[in-house]
């Protein structure tokens, strides 16, 4: 799950990079006065109408005098038919040819003109370094087509991984189900049997033989996979294989109940559960199924707390469905509770109602998905006598969602403030993506620490130092300096200089944060000192010599037998 947030943070780098640029080459880059495009047509014919109002240039003798001043522009760079109009009205841009109206050196003396009319309180600027048909324009576009390549190499995947995952999965059961009831149900049932008898022997080189023929399996559920994928883990570490014994026992006993659900089900012509397709579906393929939790369930020596977080770290996995279930529900009641609101307080500025706005739904939102996954929890019959022990697990993943969703709508609120179909809001470009990135790398944070919570107590009885440090504690601080950062930016103290403060705080930390944790993995896991080598050939040989006592008393036993 950690792995899903850096790509969704990696994923904004690229689509950043790719719409900032695109955005930045066909706007800011271009030549402008004002978000007006040099040669733009009749927006920069007026524009040119009011530069030669301002700077009194509306009759012949004044544009003599300004020919006169900058000797390096002269009336046939600049007129139609190469010479001043005759003085029969006002000259104004239709006299320009289009060379005149396009020349930067002309639009650079316009503009100087103009900013000595001491009526002028926001002097003109000639933004950008390149007109839209140059040469440079023509050049870099083609990199457009390169950066919307790494965009979409990287959106289609995580998309599958994110939305479509399970119904991927789902969709591939049902159309091998024939097959399956026919032969690879049975043929998997074989397959765990055997392993199970060889794991409870913690016979080493007959687990292994029998995972490197895992692979020619059909029919391969997620919770058989899971916990193939962790026998390979202690095989690498040469570990103990019979904690394996009991839970490879319940994963045999739940291929064998879904076999049965199916074998009934060929035979009745017609399931005998509710959405029974929809159900044997996410059981096969889904990491949060009641057969992942009770394997889990069967690797814990007893029911304590680390029981009761692994349960929550599977269970969490069906919070996105009662999500898309609650949305519905959310906008009915945020209409009814931001209305009541807006009825009550009606003085609200307009960055404070947008909070409010964003916040009654998002809250209201993730509080009824709260309450409906805690209720399918809860009256679970499996967690009858555990209740207790679920408790803690679910009040921290819930604030997290909390805070998650409180993080989306103080980040709507910056996104708000630009006007995005306003004219000249090109302008804006970079404070509009700004706020896209504290929306998105603000909220990142909390995944993450949701992330670790998961990933290390689905795979791990406990956190560990590292986990802890890099996973959670860092995460959260980060969390608590760009929010803080964030509001007083929005709302703390005018002044042009505390916000620009603020801002670059926000900015500084959360960049820093996730180019730390992009870089600190690879430091850890390569820099090793000479003191951390020998520790760990110590643990290794400590290991290898615990395991060869072991072997050596198994032996024994059998001999006394």
């Amino acid at each position: 799950m950690r792995k899903t947030v850096r790509l969704v943070i990696l994923l904004l780098v690229v689509a950043v990079i790719y719409f900032g640029y695109s955005a930045w080459i066909d706007s800011v880059a271009i030549y402008n006065i004002g978000a007006v495009q040099l040669g733009s047509g009749t927006n920069w014919n007026k524009t040119l109408d009011d530069l030669i109002l301002v700077a009194g240039l509306s009759s012949k003798e004044n544009w003599n005098t300004f020919f006169a001043t900058y000797t390096h522009l002269t009336p046939a760079m600049i007129f139609n038919g190469g010479a001043l109009p005759l003085p029969d009205g006002t000259i104004t841009s239709s006299a320009l040819s289009l060379g005149g109206s396009t020349n930067i050196a002309f639009i650079n003396a316009l503009i100087a003109e103009a900013n000595k009319n001491p009526e002028v309180t926001t002097p003109y600027v000639l933004n950008g370094f390149m007109a839209a048909n140059s040469l440079l324009k023509t050049l870099l576009d083609p990199f457009k087509m390169i950066l919307v390549g790494g965009v979409f190499a990287m959106f289609v995947p995580l998309t599958k991984q994110l939305l479509f995952g399970t119904v991927i999965g789902m969709k591939s059961y049902m159309k091998n189900r024939q097959s399956n009831v026919l032969y690879n149900y049975q043929k998997t049932i074989s397959f765990t049997e055997g392993l199970q008898v060889k794991l409870a022997e913690g016979n080493f080189d007959a687990v292994k033989a029998d995972y490197a023929a895992y692979s020619g399996l059909a029919f391969k559920p997620e919770f058989l996979n899971i916990m193939m994928d962790e026998i390979c883990s202690v095989l690498i570490k040469e570990g103990d294989l019979t904690v394996f014994a009991e839970a490879a026992k319940v994963v045999t006993e739940s291929i064998k109940e879904m076999y049965e659900k199916e074998r009934r089900r060929s035979i009745n012509g017609r399931g005998d559960e509710l959405f029974f397709d929809l159900k044997r579906g996410y059981e096969y393929c889904a990491t949060g199924s009641k057969y992942s939790i009770a394997y889990h369930k069967a690797l814990q020596d007893k029911a304590d707390n680390n029981l009761g977080w692994k349960i929550y770290s599977l269970e969490i996995f069906k919070f996105n469905f009662f999500l898309v279930a609650m949305f519905i529900p959310a906008i009915i009641i945020s209409a009814f509770v931001g209305g009541l609101i807006n009825g009550l307080v009606s003085n609200l500025t307009g960055d404070v109602r947008t909070l409010a706005v964003a916040a009654t739904f998002f809250v209201s939102w993730v509080i009824l998905t709260i309450i409906a996954h805690s209720l399918m929890i809860f009256r679970n019959e499996q967690y009858k006598n555990i209740k207790n022990i679920l408790v803690k697990p679910a009040i921290i993943f819930y604030s997290l969602y909390v805070l998650t969703f409180i993080t989306i709508s103080a980040g709507i609120v910056g996104v708000s403030k630009v006007n995005i179909v306003a004219p000249g809001s090109s302008a804006q470009i970079w404070v509009w993506f700004s706020a896209v990135a504290y929306l998105v790398l603000s909220t990142s944070l909390i995944f993450y620490v949701i992330a670790t919570l998961v990933d290390s107590f689905k795979q791990h009885k406990t956190l560990s130092k590292k986990l802890l440090v890099d996973g959670i504690i860092l995460p959260m601080i980060a969390w608590i300096i760009a929010t803080v950062s964030n509001f007083m930016a929005l709302y703390g103290p005018d002044g042009h200089s505390l916000q620009s403060i603020f801002s670059a705080i926000n900015g500084v930390t959360l960049v820093g944060f996730w180019i730390y944790l992009s870089i600190s993995s690879f430091l850890i896991n390569n820099l090793i000192s000479p003191n951390m080598a020998r520790e760990l050939r110590k643990a290794v040989e400590a290991d290898a010599l615990k395991n060869a006592k072991a072997k050596k008393s198994t032996k024994s036993t059998k001999a006394a037998k």
